[in-house]
């Protein structure tokens, strides 16, 4: 009678299956993350953005690319069709929190470029400007968390969301 603390009331030992059962998250996570930093991310986004008046709407392309620890994202932004202007961050991965598939890249360097004949930079493209220089003042590097949320590269496509910042992004994969 013992050994019947140890078992369900269907008369099985459920130990083995769970531990089965996370062995087999573990190497599932496992394979998404050596697939994902083998090979490199690259992915390619688009999205809006919308202001209080219209005249403040924005097309938005994002491109992440990876090259072993190195990072480079680069936000253009376009009203029409017409580029406004476009900020690239530099960067390295830091960490991978396997449970959440969530990567933390460290920020260490970036810069704007403003279209040609444009007057004045988009607010939306001001928010991340200055919410960079304010992550950056302080250190010498900004955190930028990297979750990815979904990801099918059979169909070619991911889900991401970046922290800080709560835009979902669906993204091609390259």
């Amino acid at each position: 009678m013992a050994n019947r603390a140890s078992r369900n009331t269907y008369g099985f030992n459920t130990w083995p299956i769970l531990l089965s059962l996370f062995t087999a998250a573990i190497l599932i996570s496992g394979f998404h993350y050596y697939q994902l930093s083998e090979d490199g991310i690259d992915l390619v986004c688009e999205g809006s953005s919308y202001g209080e008046d219209a005249a403040d709407d924005l097309d938005l392309l994002l491109s992440l690319e990876t090259e072993s620890q190195l990072v480079s994202l680069d936000y253009q932004f376009f009203r029409q069709d017409k580029l406004l202007g476009k900020i690239t961050f530099r960067g390295t991965f830091d960490t991978l929190d396997v449970a959440s598939m969530t990567y933390k890249l460290l920020i260490s360097e970036g810069d704007f470029q403003i279209g040609f004949g444009q007057k004045s930079i988009p607010a939306h493209m001001a928010s991340i400007i200055d919410g960079a220089k304010r992550g950056l003042e302080h250190s010498k590097t900004a955190s930028l968390d990297l979750h990815i949320i979904d990801m099918d590269s059979g169909k070619g496509y991911a889900v991401i969301q970046f922290n800080p910042g709560n835009g979902i992004w669906i993204c091609d994969l390259d």
